[in-house]
């Protein structure tokens, strides 16, 4: 008897909860969500993981996981994480995997941003979108990645395919190779 009575509260309990919405704006969380050892692992694969001031793939002094040393900002940045600008940029000074995950975590946050400027959708977006416009974002800046108007449209529209095609017909795609390659597949498959 206890049984029954308690199935009986339970189906009076949830007769008050209203239904769900149509499933054309259920999202499921699983495929959207990102980590930042997801955009970690992606960005880091894609940058490498150096200690020491190294070119990039346009000869701009670099450190860490794809941190420009020859930005404006770069001398107070690398002074607010105890490392000496000069020493650094002249290949005297390395920097702990710390300072470097730090830097990281800065470049990061600005690339969510200029993401979120690109795309004011990109949080609703598949988690593997999400993934190749931070990468992205974080490669271009928003002044370059905001020239990608096709590819906006696109993403805009739902056609992911088409997105990854049109990153793979940028000037950029030729520049980066393999990461466009990558962010093309992670476009192909959402």
């Amino acid at each position: 008897m206890q049984f029954y009575r308690r199935i009986k509260e339970l189906l009076e309990a949830v007769a008050d909860i209203p239904p769900l919405p149509s499933s054309a704006i259920v999202q499921n969380v699983a495929d959207t969500r990102i980590t930042f050892d997801d955009v970690l692992s992606l960005i880091k694969k894609h940058e490498g993981h150096k200690n020491h001031v190294y070119l990039d793939s346009v000869g701009k002094k670099t450190i860490g996981i794809g941190f420009n040393l020859t930005r404006p900002d770069a001398p107070a940045i690398l002074k607010s994480i105890g490392a000496n600008y000069d020493k650094v940029i002249k290949g005297q000074q390395d920097l702990t995997d710390e300072q470097i995950k730090t830097l990281f975590q800065i470049n990061i946050k600005t690339a969510y941003s200029d993401a979120k400027k690109f795309l004011p959708q990109f949080d609703g977006l598949p988690r593997n979108v999400k993934l190749a416009v931070l990468d992205m974002s974080f490669n271009l800046g928003y002044t370059r990645l905001s020239k990608f108007t096709n590819t906006k449209q696109h993403i805009d529209a739902g056609n992911y395919k088409k997105a990854g095609e049109e990153i793979l017909n940028s000037k950029w795609a030729a520049q980066v190779k393999n990461r466009a390659n990558n962010l093309a597949k992670l476009f192909f498959s959402s």
